[in-house]
C-alpha cells in the first residue's frame, strides 16, 4: 500500500518547526542551513518511525517529500518569526558592516552606503519575493536532508523480505 502525502504533513511540520525556529533566532541563524537540514533529517526520521506499520516502509521518495515540504513549512515559520526583528536584524547587519571600516581601504568604491540601510515599513512585494527565495532555498536544503535522513534511516533490504518459517528438525533430510 503506498504512502499517501497527508502521511508526510506532521512529520514534515514537526521538521519545519525546528528549522524555522532556530534559524530564525538571533545568533543561532548564523547556523541557518545546518537547521534546514537537521529539520530533513528529523522529519525523514518521523516518517521512518510512522512507516513502520506499513508493509512497504518508507521509500526515497517520501524521504525527498517529507524534507522538501520540512524546508518550505520552515521558510514560513522563520519568515513570521523574522518579520518583526526586521529592525534587530538590519542594526546587526549595520554593526557588521561598520567594523568593516577598519578594513577600508581594502572595500569596494561606494561601500559606505551600504552602513545607510533603513527600515521603510513593511512592504508585501518585499515580504512575498523574501518568502519565496527563502522557500525555494528551505526547500533544497531540506530535500538534502532528508536524503541524509534516508540514509541513516532507511529500512535494511531483508526486513521487508524475512520470514521465518517453522521447521521441525526430524522430519528434514538432508540432500533432499
Amino acid at each position: 500500500m503506498p504512502r499517501r502525502e497527508t502521511d508526510l504533513i506532521k512529520p514534515a511540520l514537526a521538521g519545519g518547526a525546528l528549522a524555522g525556529v532556530l534559524s530564525s533566532i538571533p545568533f543561532f541563524h548564523c547556523l541557518c542551513c545546518l537547521w534546514v537540514l537537521a529539520g530533513g533529517i528529523l522529519a525523514v526520521y518521523l516518517v521512518s518511525k510512522t512507516g513502520s506499520d506499513q508493509p512497504s516502509g518508507f521509500t526515497q521518495g517520501d524521504s525527498l517529500l517529507a524534507g522538501a515540504l520540512s524546508g518550505v513549512f520552515g521558510a514560513v515559520i522563520s519568515i513570521i518569526i523574522k518579520t518583526p526583528l526586521s529592525d534587530y536584524y538590519l542594526n546587526w547587519n549595520k554593526r557588521f558592516l561598520e567594523s568593516l571600516a577598519r578594513f577600508a581601504d581594502q572595500m569596494p568604491p561606494g561601500w559606505e552606503n551600504w552602513t545607510e540601510i533603513s527600515q521603510q515599513g513593511w512592504n508585501p512585494f518585499t515580504f512575498l519575493l523574501n518568502l519565496l527565495l527563502t522557500s525555494i532555498i528551505f526547500a533544497f536544503l531540506g530535500v538534502l536532508g532528508g536524503l541524509i535522513g534516508f540514509s541513516l534511516f532507511k529500512p535494511s533490504a531483508g526486513a521487508k523480505n524475512e520470514t521465518q518459517t517453522a521447521q521441525n528438525s526430524g522430519n528434514s533430510q538432508p540432500g533432499l
